[in-house]
């Protein structure tokens, strides 16, 4: 039975790299998903998530552009000042300092690892907050993101603020599979794993009507609940249409893995975007 493959491979999607190289074939895919997971490990731990991300090669100089999604836990009238902070001389592990403190660092290894004389990160950053969140929907919601429930359910606020740019068509699948993940793998109680899938689906059904994509699958499968014998469980959820037999229609693809208390689990995700579609038979037929 012949392997199946990759649904970005077969689809004419945005390339994550622009410009030419004097890399051979190999090594330029070895460094373009190197530099691609260094970026993408310094966002581990925070409240940001990698969007997507370009990569421009010209004569010995490299220019990195990521896209990030900055989600808050807070609303934004509890934020406190940036004097206050500094005042404070402490740095939250989460804050937006400490990613820069990582980048800052990711340059040099960059251009160690390279070979280049000058490596540029420039960094698109998204703000989002709860209040962007329809109010009908943050009703539907209200359950998980009190503040009695802040401990058990800290993923509600930022979780409610992710899928909300997903649906509107600003964030790829690429922040919400590490979103899924981050948790899939923290959960380690029992029945944690259940919890945290019903606020997916809930999420997910609370934000339909105001989806401006086409459609969202996401499947997990592995061991990451409590079963006899160490048995797998395949969890699925999908929202609208993906037509994955159309090799026309835009489909973003993200698949994981990560390691949880009961084993190995493996995550997909897919969202179609019919939107662009349009844009480019618009732009094709003037």
């Amino acid at each position: 039975m012949a392997q199946k493959a990759h649904p970005n491979s077969i689809r004419p999607l945005d390339s994550p790299y622009q410009g030419c190289t004097h890399w051979d074939e190999a090594r330029f895919y070895y460094i373009l998903s190197t530099v691609h997971k260094l970026i993408e490990s310094c966002c581990l731990g925070t409240t940001h998530y990698l969007d997507k991300i370009k990569i421009n090669r010209q004569h010995g100089l490299i220019l990195v552009e990521a896209n990030l999604i900055h989600v808050h836990s807070r609303s934004k009238r509890h934020l406190k000042s940036r004097r206050y902070k500094e005042n404070k001389g402490e740095i939250k592990k989460e804050s937006w300092t400490l990613v820069a403190c990582r980048l800052h660092r990711a340059v040099e290894l960059i251009q160690n690892f390279t070979g280049t004389k000058k490596v540029t990160i420039r960094i698109n950053r998204l703000k989002t907050y709860t209040r962007s969140i329809p109010k009908s929907a943050r009703k539907q919601m209200a359950y998980y993101a009190r503040s009695a429930h802040q401990a058990k359910y800290d993923y509600a606020r930022t979780g409610m603020q992710l899928l909300s740019l997903v649906i509107k068509n600003k964030a790829s699948a690429t922040s919400l599979s590490r979103f899924i993940i981050q948790n899939i793998s923290s959960r380690q109680r029992r029945k944690r794993h259940y919890e945290f899938l019903g606020y997916l689906k809930q999420a997910f059904t609370a934000l339909q009507k105001y989806k401006k994509i086409q459609g969202v699958k996401i499947q997990i499968k592995g061991r990451f609940t409590h079963k006899a014998k160490g048995r797998s469980k395949v969890w699925k959820y999908q929202m609208g249409q993906m037509p994955l037999s159309q090799i026309s229609m835009p489909i973003q693809a993200e698949y994981m893995q990560t390691q949880t208390g009961y084993g190995s689990v493996g995550l997909k995700v897919w969202i179609c975007n019919w939107e662009s579609k349009i844009r480019k038979n618009y732009v094709n037929t003037t």
